[in-house]
């Protein structure tokens, strides 16, 4: 089956992005009003979701709405091209990052600063998401398809626009970056930090509204489902405080290295720790969206903004 399921009516799609498995997964819940994707990911997956969509006897057609836990390319890129396939699809983004999807221009140039020449082929086209088709949310409203529900939380600390939902039906709470990183199978979470955004107290406050649904399992843009809430979120504090730690010492203790070279050996490390605690099947995942050189960039400035 193209898809995993995680019951009859919930399931997901590993979006197989750049011909790599558990780099992205996107949520797919079943309801009267049609199908609802969460995060679909950027725009150059869009033919392998179709693939997947048209092997299950669905088509565009069938897709109702996206729901976007925030804006960042690898979750959100493809919206506009996906509404330009199917107009009748409208998509929920939280109001800090809904100007964004209707007018892009801005966004990407920062994402230009920061992946030049591999723009195109990282994230290939944003494409703006028509005014009409946009729902905007600002947390605490519960979402209705048909007979289902879904509770929405805003939950920062990795992004300001960064909202997650729970599904009541499944059980399931889809926390996109929130919840960290961790494929399905390993036991590993690496929080995904990077700037301009960290907000280790909002990080925080979050990770509670997300215990507080006692959600059956969580599942993460990247990547997938996890049955063992309890243990996962308590290894998130836990790893988002030794992360906060460690770069805040090494800014305390040195002021004769480049932050780039700070940056490498604090992601050698976490590479290092990473590669301890995982299978090797999933060490390309983590090396390519776990991202601990980038985590270092934003707790870094997270930490210079508190003096």
């Amino acid at each position: 089956m193209p898809h995993r399921s995680i019951d009859a009516t919930t399931w997901f799609y590993d979006t197989e992005y750049q011909g790599h498995r558990f780099l992205i997964a996107t949520g797919v819940l079943e309801t009267e009003a049609g199908l609802l994707l969460i995060d679909p990911g950027p725009t150059p997956v869009l033919d392998t979701l179709e693939t997947k969509l048209q092997e299950d006897g669905f088509s565009w057609e069938d897709v109702h709405a996206v729901l976007l836990t925030h804006i960042h390319l690898d979750h959100a890129g493809a919206s506009g091209s996906l509404v330009e396939r199917a107009p009748h699809v409208q998509v929920a983004v939280h109001e800090r990052g809904a100007r964004h999807m209707v007018n892009p221009e801005r966004l990407l140039r920062s994402a230009r600063r920061i992946y030049g020449d591999r723009m195109e082929a990282l994230w290939g086209a944003f494409l703006p998401v028509p005014e009409a088709n946009v729902q905007v949310l600002s947390g605490d409203e519960t979402l209705t398809f048909g007979t289902r529900t879904l509770d929405v939380a805003y939950t920062p600390g990795h992004a300001q626009h960064h909202v997650s939902y729970f599904d009541e039906a499944s059980g399931t709470a889809f926390v996109g970056d929130v919840g960290g990183m961790r494929v399905t199978g390993a036991n590993y979470v690496l929080p995904v930090m990077p700037p301009p955004d960290v907000d280790l107290v909002a990080w925080k406050e979050s990770v509670d509204r997300v215990r507080a649904w006692s959600p059956a399992r969580l599942f993460l843009t990247h990547f997938g489902p996890h049955n063992d809430v309890k243990p996962h979120l308590e290894q998130m504090d836990a790893r988002v405080d030794a992360f906060a730690q460690s770069v805040r010492a090494m800014l305390d203790a040195t002021d004769d290295e480049d932050d780039e070279r700070l940056a490498q050996r604090f992601a050698a490390q976490e590479l290092d720790r990473m590669q301890a605690a995982t299978d090797e099947r999933f060490w390309t995942a983590y090396e390519q969206f776990g991202q601990p050189r980038d985590s270092w960039y934003g707790l870094a400035r997270y930490w210079r903004k508190q003096s």
